[in-house]
């Protein structure tokens, strides 16, 4: 979730007027901002993604001052057409096509506002970028460049700059992919061996090499006057979002913003950014469904306000509120979201709680149910619950554990740690008797929860079931002692037509390993442990363990 710092002065100042650290708190927990620290000059607050408008200070104040009544309505940015081109050559199109700009006049900056501007950038960079992948933002020092500018492709090998974070080495795109931190980091968005982006301007000077990193020569600083802003990337839906984010932000502190000409090779011209509202229709019937609220139409006109749309008063009627959404609210993508703003504008807190006018009474889901009673039974028996991640590590989830699988694989796991989707139990119950090592002896545990495995015959292609797993480790855990286990479980559910042979499984004991039937189905497996998988989690004691796909037995319960 992305974090932003709002230190109490700088959201007096926005406000224009004085809070108490107590009252700004109140106030972002009623917009949906959880307090992640607290200090006494401000609070740091953590924002739900699909509100990138409150990536900046003053996007987020924009939205105090609505629901403190101090502004109201569709903000009113003035924009400014200026004079500015950047011309697109074909050169990019294969690369990263699309670029739209604006020009942000006469800014006053600090070394504080520049690490908040460079935050608001990299967060943008993160929520609506897919980390650069979609959208990168290049934000440039106007006074040493020369319009108009140029955007087309260039051979990595070649053009070579001083980017920034080197004094005075010039580096060429390939070098900088390779040897410079934020190439390195980002190199997988470029073909550092043939062409990449460049935005460079009259006289050759780079601006920047997107979506990698800036040329030195436009490195903002507390003397910086006027910014040049570029927004590049692969969707150009999600350009000119960030890039109506990003500037409305400085109009909303006051800044002058001016628009940019964007000339591409097919003749389409673009002047950026619009500012240009969006029109979305609100049926107050659909409003009562949802919130249970029966407001009248100007309770819903002032709480549409509070909320900063607009309201288009001669084109709506009882039945339907013409609103009009302001361009950086870019999360607005179906009617009830407009209706989740209405609700955070008039509080929940002040929605009165009533009991459903419904004829049934809740109970608890009959899978619950029979997991709770296995639960109860593994209590019994002296088990202790544990709860292991759904999201597994593909290295001990198999070859630890001497299997094989095809597995739900995640495209872009955050750690090696957690890359699949677990498709049993069995092997995050023994790494947890490797993380309990420490403690003493015996250990029983156990787990109950989903595995996902790929099936075809779905229409995701994947099936979620319910397993039980257990396992024991002491210096005498033995066949014998989960055999008792298994029989004292089919007991407690009152199960008795079920049959107990001998099997072969690659993470048991050759010999002292057997699997269960009901109704000569096969439902679950039981042993003692191999060597070998105890050798790799590094575990000295023997472990007896089983697992019971309890799916397969609801039906007969």
């Amino acid at each position: 979730m992305p974090v932003i710092d709002l230190p109490l002065k700088r959201v007096n100042e926005l406000l224009g007027k004085q809070l108490s650290l107590e009252e700004l708190e109140e106030y972002c927990l009623q917009l949906g901002a959880d307090i992640d620290d607290k200090r006494e000059d401000g609070v740091k607050v953590e924002y739900n993604p699909n509100r990138p408008d409150f990536s900046s200070v003053p996007g987020f104040v924009r939205a105090l001052k609505g629901i403190m009544n101090i502004e109201t309505g569709l903000p009113n940015y003035p924009l400014k057409k200026g004079s500015l081109k950047v011309k697109v050559e074909k050169t990019v199109e294969p690369l990263r096509p699309f670029i739209q700009c604006a020009v942000v006049r006469n800014v006053h900056l600090t070394k504080e506002s520049i690490a908040e501007l460079m935050n608001t950038q990299e967060t943008i960079h993160w929520v609506v970028g897919r980390d650069r992948k979609k959208v990168s933002i290049g934000i440039h020092d106007m006074r040493d460049i020369t319009p108009p500018f140029r955007y087309y492709g260039e051979k990595a090998d070649s053009h070579a700059f001083i980017p920034l974070g080197e004094e005075s080495r010039k580096m060429t795109p390939k070098e900088i992919c390779e040897e410079h931190p934020k190439g390195i980091k980002y190199a997988h968005l470029v073909n550092k061996d043939g062409s990449v982006p460049f935005l460079v301007d009259s006289k050759g000077g780079v601006l920047s090499f997107p979506p990698i990193i800036n040329g030195i020569l436009t490195l903002v600083t507390e003397k910086t006057k006027d910014l040049f802003i570029d927004v590049t990337g692969t969707d150009e839906q999600a350009v000119k979002n960030a890039l109506e984010i990003l500037t409305s932000s400085f109009a909303e502190e006051g800044y002058q913003v001016e628009q940019v000409t964007v000339e591409y090779p097919d003749k389409k011209t673009l002047i950026t950014p619009t500012f240009q509202p969006s029109t979305w229709y609100l049926r107050p019937k659909y409003l009562k469904e949802v919130l249970g609220l029966d407001l009248t139409q100007e309770e819903l006109f002032k709480n549409l306000e509070r909320s900063r749309f607009g309201v288009i008063k001669k084109e709506s009627t009882r039945k339907k509120i013409a609103v009009s959404v302001p361009s950086y609210r870019v999360d607005i993508l179906h009617e009830v979201d407009i209706v989740e703003d209405v609700a955070i504008s008039y509080g929940y807190h002040n929605i009165e709680a009533i009991l459903d006018n419904i004829h049934t009474i809740g109970e608890e889901h009959p899978v619950i149910k029979r997991q709770n009673q296995c639960r109860d039974i593994m209590v019994g028996l002296g088990f202790i619950e544990v709860v292991t991640y759904t999201l597994v590590s593909k290295e001990w989830q198999y070859t630890k554990m001497r299997t094989k699988g095809t597995p739900v694989e995640l495209l872009n796991p955050v750690s090696k740690e957690y890359n699949i989707v677990r498709d049993s139990l069995l092997p995050s119950l023994i790494n947890t008797l490797k993380q309990n090592k420490p403690y003493t002896l015996p250990q029983r545990i156990f787990d109950i929860g989903d595995v996902v495995r790929i099936n075809d015959a779905y229409e995701t292609k994947t099936s979620r079931e319910v397993f039980l797993s257990g396992a024991t480790i002491h210096s005498k855990a033995d066949f014998v002692e989960v055999k008792a286990i298994i029989e004292a479980i089919f007991r407690g559910l009152g199960i008795n037509n079920y049959t107990l042979e001998s099997a072969s499984h690659p993470s048991f004991f050759e010999g002292r390993c057997a699997k269960i039937l009901v109704d000569k189905e096969p439902v679950g497996v039981f042993g003692e442990i191999h060597p070998e998988v105890l050798n790799n989690f590094e575990l000295e004691n023997p472990v007896a363990a089983f697992e019971i796909e309890l799916e397969k037995l609801f039906p007969k319960l």
